[in-house]
């Protein structure tokens, strides 16, 4: 339900602007998007999902904003996701 609140209010934004005729940057959209998805967000963080779509060059700063309760929640994330589809976790035997 809340992500269709964000949904609805981002275009109504994006409707407004273009009546307006002002561009909007990507970056505006993608730091609103956030604002409001944690605001109007009535449960738990799920940094597990914001890690899987920050860019690259943004996940210093994104980590460094975690508290460490946030940390360690990723590095719980992490390591299931490594031991789920990282090869070198499969410890079989190949047949040759």
């Amino acid at each position: 339900m809340e992500k269709d609140k964000v949904s609805l209010i981002m275009q109504e934004w994006y409707s407004e602007m273009v009546k307006n005729n002002i561009s909007v940057q990507p970056k505006a959209s993608t730091i609103l998007g956030t604002i409001l998805a944690k605001h109007l967000n009535s449960g738990k963080r799920d940094i597990w999902k914001e890690a899987m779509n920050i860019k690259g060059g943004e996940f210093a700063g994104w980590y460094a904003s975690l508290s460490n309760s946030e940390k360690v929640e990723y590095e719980e994330g992490r390591q299931k996701a490594s031991e789920k589809y990282d090869p070198r976790n499969n410890k079989q035997l190949l047949k040759g």
